[in-house]
């Protein structure tokens, strides 16, 4: 094991989450889960990891949720940037480092933007926004809407998340302010700062070259912005919340929040790497916020002279849709992350969500299903293969197949949540395949108590980073010498199978 002092192998980011509200399960199943369930399985093989993230404070949707409810914006984000810590704390998710944006960072980010700025690389154009006639107000990405012209989804004037491309004040179709539909709109333009994408083409293309182990949708979405012209990206933006600029010839001007993004993250890395090293950057976020991520903070970097943060690999998961529709806070269609802990136990969430996860494609969750897949194919084989063991001889060491196929899961398992073929469902099938293997030597003539205890044992170890708790807690009564007649560890409200009503009220 590394001493303390030394640099982690990994740098594992968490896309920083907005702090206008909690997280919902939709958020939990895709990025957070995901890299949580890498980091504990980069650690089981013996690699150091330092999970990094921070809060998204500066996001104009920060602001427009304030808007809405008549409150004050730093006061919605301190409020739930706890709450997003404590529903972390209760899914069991590492978190090394998670700050809030304050003087040290802030500064770092407008240092580095200013100088880019003084070195001409930085250039102060005119580009288009989204304006209020009648109030005299330029509105920020999250305060005005429309439909994507790409792909005619709904989406807000900066980013599609449904296509990921990004959209601007001029190309927008049926363009509105977000929290007043009904007000007057136009597009005004504005002199900000801009980073010329199209300068850093060649950078983009080299740092592209891709591996094998980038998901497709990902290169997709690199290959058909590279095919065309790249626009330029607005640095500073004008508004009032989020890091002023801090420079004359800006205004009435902000940082906008996804360039921010890249900054605060080499903040978080600086930190990291005190101990010197090079860890390998893993980002884990969602596809919406890939050609932020892929175009735009990649072009930054290496603007910067910070190539050195550039990540290692990138892993991003699709929508997670809840009862086959978009999670929705606006619409209420969500179920918070922290209430359904509140009635069924965080580690069996943890697994159906791995189990249905939107990795390669979307996921669905449903909670009358999450029910019914949990108790059927991991909690009744397991309550079978304890019964069984009641009743066997003591027997003795593993005999050569049961041996092979107790290696086999922890090889299996392990090969799934590997960085080069990441993959939570394969993950989560090959956990469940464990128990049939192990029912199966258990039916076998003559095998002892002793070797179901042993290969539950290797179980536990492969489950460990899907079910951290319920694993730990199955591995220390294997020690004890006891077979747990539940899985669950721990009974969830209602008794041992809360309504499928009650998870989804929750």
């Amino acid at each position: 094991m590394k001493p303390a002092s030394s640099p982690p192998d990994f740098i594992v980011t968490l896309p920083p989450p907005t702090p206008n509200g909690g997280l919902h399960v939709g958020h939990m199943a895709g990025p957070f889960l995901a890299a949580d369930i890498f980091a504990k399985a980069a650690q089981a093989g013996g690699q150091s990891v330092h999970v990094l993230s921070f809060s998204d404070t500066n996001q104009s949707y920060v602001r427009a949720t304030a808007e809405k409810q008549d409150r004050d914006p730093a006061e919605l984000a301190s409020g739930w940037t706890r709450d997003i810590l404590d529903t972390l704390e209760i899914y069991g998710c590492q978190v090394d480092n998670y700050f809030e944006p304050g003087p040290a960072s802030d500064g770092f980010v407008r240092d580095t933007l200013l100088r880019l700025y003084d070195q001409g690389i930085l250039k102060k154009k005119t580009f288009p926004f989204m304006y209020l006639p009648d109030q005299e107000q330029f509105l920020d990405e999250a305060g005005a809407s429309g439909l994507c012209p790409r792909c005619l989804d709904d989406c807000k004037c900066g980013i599609c998340e449904a296509c990921g491309f990004p959209t601007r004040a001029d190309t927008l179709l049926n363009p509105r302010c977000t929290n007043d539909p009904a007000a007057r709109v136009e597009v005004r333009h504005a002199e900000v700062l801009v980073l010329e994408l199209e300068a850093w083409r060649d950078a983009l293309r080299r740092f592209h070259n891709f591996g094998t182990a980038i998901r497709p949708k990902y290169r997709w979405l690199v290959d058909d912005a590279l095919a065309g012209p790249l626009p330029d990206f607005p640095v500073t933006v004008p508004g009032s919340w989020g890091i002023g600029a801090g420079h004359p010839d800006l205004p009435g001007q902000v940082v906008n929040a996804w360039p921010e993004l890249a900054l605060n993250f080499v903040h978080g890395y600086k930190q990291a790497e005190a101990a010197g090293g090079a860890p390998k950057i893993v980002n884990f976020f969602g596809y919406d916020n890939s050609y932020f991520y892929a175009i735009v903070h990649v072009a930054l970097l290496h603007a910067a002279g910070m190539e050195q943060f550039l990540p290692h690999a990138t892993v991003i998961n699709e929508f997670y849709n809840l009862e086959n529709a978009k999670f929705s806070t606006s619409r209420g269609h969500l179920i918070w992350a922290r209430d359904i802990a509140a009635a069924y136990p965080a580690d069996l969430v943890r697994f159906y969500t791995a189990l249905s996860a939107p990795g390669f494609e979307q996921g669905n969750f449903n909670a009358q299903d999450m029910q019914e897949v949990v108790e059927r194919r991991l909690l009744a084989p397991f309550r079978r293969i304890a019964a069984a063991a009641e009743t066997a001889g003591q027997g003795g060491r593993l005999p050569d197949p049961a041996a092979r196929a107790a290696a086999a899961m922890e090889t299996r398992v392990a090969a799934s949540l590997s960085l080069e073929r990441f993959n939570l469902r394969q993950a989560a099938e090959d956990v469940l395949k464990g128990l049939g293997a192990i029912e199966s030597v258990q039916a076998a003539p003559g095998t002892g108590r002793d070797c179901v205890m042993q290969m539950l044992a290797a179980w536990a170890r492969a489950a460990a980073p899907l079910m951290p708790s319920l694993a730990s807690s199955l591995q220390r009564a294997l020690e004890a010498g006891r077979i747990p007649a539940e899985l669950t560890g721990q009974e969830p409200a209602g008794g041992a199978s809360a309504p499928a009503e009650e998870l989804a009220d929750a």
